[in-house]
C-alpha cells in the first residue's frame, strides 16, 4: 500500500505536447513536501530552459525522491485519437485530471491548493475550483510546477522516442514532432502515421489536397 504524503505539500500540474503534430499530450502533477530541501531544488527551470541531458539527470532524481517517499508523481497521457475527437483543450484537461486524480488519493484529503500552468481554467470532477490556481508562466518560478513541467516533457519523450522506432521516416531526432519545414515535408512523403494529429489544420490540409482517404 502506497504511504500517503501528509500535508503541508505544494502540487503542481504542467503539460507537454500540446503543439505537437502528432502523438499524445502528457500532463504530470507532483506534491512536493513544504520545506523539505530536495537534492534537485537548485536545478528546477522551465523544461523548455534545460538540455535534454539536464532534465533527465533531474527527473531521474524526482523519480528517486518518489521511491524513498519524500514526493508523489503521476502522469496522465490522451493519445492523438482522443486529442483529434475531443479537441486538445479537452484532451489536455484530461491528461491533468488523470495526473491530479492519481497524485490527490495518495495524500491527505482536501489539503492544499493546485497550482497548473497557464490560464484554461479547467474543471475537474471532485475538485472544488477555489482549490485551483492558474499560474501564467508558473514554469518558470514555481518548483513545483518546474518539476511537474520536466516530468511531463521527460515522460512525453520517452513515448516518443519509442514511437519513433516505428516510424524513422517522420525524422523525429530532429523536430520532436513538432512543426517544422523538416516535419511537414517527410509528412507530404510519407502521408501523416496513425501517430498525427488529423484535426490539427496543417496535417488536415495535406490530407485535403492530397485526397488522402483515412
Amino acid at each position: 500500500m502506497t504511504k500517503k504524503i501528509k500535508s503541508p505539500f505544494l502540487l503542481g500540474v504542467d503539460e507537454a505536447g500540446r503543439g505537437s503534430w502528432a502523438g499524445p499530450v502528457v500532463a504530470a502533477a507532483c506534491a512536493l513536501q513544504e520545506g523539505k530541501e530536495y537534492p534537485f531544488a537548485m536545478f528546477l527551470r522551465d523544461s523548455k530552459q534545460l538540455s535534454p541531458k539536464k532534465r533527465e539527470e533531474i527527473f531521474a532524481m524526482i523519480q528517486e525522491s518518489m521511491k524513498l517517499g519524500q514526493c508523489f508523481v503521476w502522469v496522465g497521457v490522451i493519445g492523438s485519437d482522443i486529442i483529434d475527437r475531443v479537441g486538445i483543450r479537452e484532451a489536455n484537461r484530461r491528461a491533468m485530471e488523470e495526473a491530479l486524480r492519481q497524485v490527490l488519493v495518495r495524500m491527505e484529503h482536501d489539503s492544499g491548493i493546485i497550482k497548473i500552468d497557464g490560464r484554461d481554467n479547467y474543471e475537474f470532477p471532485g475538485i472544488a475550483p477555489e482549490r485551483v490556481k492558474y499560474i501564467v508562466r508558473g514554469d518558470t518560478f514555481v518548483p513545483e510546477i518546474q518539476a511537474a513541467s520536466i516530468l511531463a516533457k521527460v515522460s512525453r519523450d520517452h513515448i516518443m522516442e519509442e514511437l519513433a522506432i516505428f516510424y524513422p521516416e517522420y525524422g523525429f531526432e530532429k523536430h520532436k514532432w513538432y512543426g517544422t519545414r523538416l516535419h511537414e515535408k517527410n509528412l507530404e512523403l510519407h502521408r501523416p502515421s496513425v501517430l498525427h494529429r488529423k484535426s490539427y489544420a496543417t496535417i488536415k490540409k495535406l490530407i485535403l489536397e492530397r485526397e488522402w482517404i483515412w
